[in-house]
């Protein structure tokens, strides 16, 4: 079992920075969390990790269960889902961006990968884990990619397709990509960044409508910046 030391005392805040606090506690948690798992952490451990006082976590967390969801939203929604709302960009130029993050924020990031193995050992016997993983990011996800859809949908950059009923199938490659270098670290290397692109194009090629008498403009989509 790794042994947590106390987070520095030049690391800590006063009572009177109330957002350091909280995210002091939250990079405590993550902390925890992968070092020990979610079974055997406790909040006493976040508690002395993060330099404060149990009693404090409750200012903001009412049990373990909301500081582990509070964890995976900091780590994961934020950096990843696009303001559709809030863009003129184009449908197409959105879900490569949402495709790009993906990669920068999940495919290569230690902590999201270890919060990801956290789920696959532990969710069979704490089943509120894949819950919250499902309902903080999973739907909000699906959610965002299938508004992608339909935008490019009705702008005509995107052909109808099953995808979007399964908009699982446009973020697979990318969840993959985080299996396997969950499971094979750098004895298997995976090349990401021309993965990502290989993504890309495939996605894009089986999305993109055709112009008449032309060729599918998905086809160089991905490898445009190679």
């Amino acid at each position: 079992m790794t042994k947590l030391r106390p987070i520095p005392a030049e690391r800590r805040v006063g009572p009177i920075h109330r957002p350091k606090r909280y995210e002091q506690i939250l990079a405590a948690a993550f902390e925890v969390f992968a070092a020990k798992g979610f079974a055997s952490s406790r909040l006493d451990d976040v508690a002395q990790r993060a330099g404060v006082a149990k009693g404090t976590i409750y200012l903001y967390f009412k049990d373990k269960d909301q500081l582990f969801r509070a964890v995976v939203r900091s780590l994961i929604l934020k950096r990843v889902h696009p303001m559709i709302g809030d863009t003129q960009d184009s449908a197409p130029e959105l879900l490569r961006g949402l495709i790009a993050r993906m990669y920068a924020n999940v495919v290569k990031n230690d902590k999201v990968r270890a919060i990801v193995r956290m789920l696959i050992a532990e969710s069979a016997k704490f089943p509120q884990l894949a819950d919250i993983y499902h309902r903080e990011i999973i739907v909000p996800g699906l959610k965002t990619v299938r508004a992608l859809l339909q935008k490019g949908i009705a702008s005509g950059d995107f052909q109808r397709t099953g995808a979007l009923e399964f908009p699982q199938i446009l973020v697979g490659p990318a969840i993959l990509a985080t299996l396997w270098r969950l499971l094979h670290g750098e004895r298997y290397r995976l090349d990401v960044d021309a993965y990502m692109q290989a993504h890309l194009e495939f996605v894009m090629a089986g999305l993109m409508r055709c112009p008449p008498g032309g060729k599918n403009p998905g086809a160089s989509w991905g490898g445009q910046n190679r």
